[in-house]
């Protein structure tokens, strides 16, 4: 796959999670989390098994990928999402946007401290500009709001999600070595739902369904989860975990978006300042390391 399509791909996912993040919010009210989470996971791995079938084929893990596989199913599946549900309890929207900007810094932490791998000073700056730009955008270029922001409870859970996201993008760039993308999230997602039976078997309650609430569910499992996750692991395997994981930067500004499509809130200029922000900082990222790249295969020749 070629890098401009998997940088395609890496953008879709961003919009589908920013998608599913909103409903998110909407559904927990009317699903307890262990209930959603199961359901979303289950809807994955039953989306995954035809599609994988039809493009590809059914590989068993083996010695060399099932760790990676498993660490996925742990720090993705179940402990980012428990963690993230306990802290929609007692946070706000606005610091959960913020703390999930986060995960891009993380990626890089983890691939800093596991994979040895090295940014280069200007690197840095873009991303923390990109970070920045979140903010403003979050804030809706207020930045007073910024430096009176109140913290909760749940900004811990939430930067623990983080952190355990970060682990699960390094484990699916071990994991998709040796197995396909497709393969790799279909056998976390039926691990994943192994470990989350004992876990909250007995939390589990069958909702009120209705036409809209089907509709939603089958959102964050089909569309935020199995598509946006395959995207994912697929720009993984293509790019690297930390400059896949840096267009995660763009949930926030899809968020906007879709706030703005579907539910009428226009955004403000300090906002428009913000996303503008961003895509600097994303270009700054990608145009050094589009240098650093060519001078490693110059000089590999």
């Amino acid at each position: 796959m070629s890098r401009q399509k998997s940088i395609i791909l890496m953008f879709v996912a961003s919009l589908c999670w920013a998608a599913g993040f909103i409903t998110m919010g909407i559904v927990l009210k009317s699903v307890n989390a262990f209930t959603l989470l199961f359901l979303r996971y289950f809807i994955t791995a039953v989306v995954l098994l035809p599609i994988i079938l039809k493009t590809e084929r059914l590989v068993s893990p083996q010695k060399k990928n099932i760790l990676p596989i498993i660490g996925m199913a742990l720090f993705n599946v179940l402990i980012m999402n428990l963690m993230m549900f306990e802290g929609f309890k007692t946070t706000t929207g606005t610091n959960i946007s913020i703390i999930s900007a986060m995960n891009p810094l993380t990626i890089a932490f983890w691939s800093f401290l596991i994979l040895k791998l090295r940014f280069r000073w200007i690197q840095i700056v873009g991303a923390f500009l990109a970070f920045f730009g979140v903010l403003v955008m979050v804030f809706r270029g207020d930045l007073n709001a910024l430096v009176s922001l109140h913290y909760h409870e749940g900004d811990l859970w939430m930067i623990l999600a983080v952190f355990s996201f970060g682990l699960s993008a390094i484990c699916s760039r071990s994991a998709t070595k040796t197995i396909s993308p497709l393969n790799a999230l279909f056998y976390s997602s039926i691990i994943g739902l192994i470990l989350l039976l004992p876990v909250g078997f007995n939390s589990f309650a069958w909702p009120e369904w209705n036409i809209l609430l089907i509709a939603q569910v089958l959102l964050i499992g089909v569309v935020s989860t199995a598509l946006a996750q395959w995207f994912f692991n697929l720009g993984i395997k293509s790019m690297g975990a930390p400059e896949s994981g840096f267009i995660i930067n763009f949930n926030p500004v899809f968020g906007v978006l879709i706030s703005m499509i579907f539910l009428g809130e226009m955004p403000v200029l300090g906002q428009l300042i913000g996303w503008i922000i961003v895509m600097g900082g994303t270009a700054l990222f990608y145009e050094i390391f589009f240098k650093t790249k060519a001078k490693i295969i110059n000089a590999n020749r």
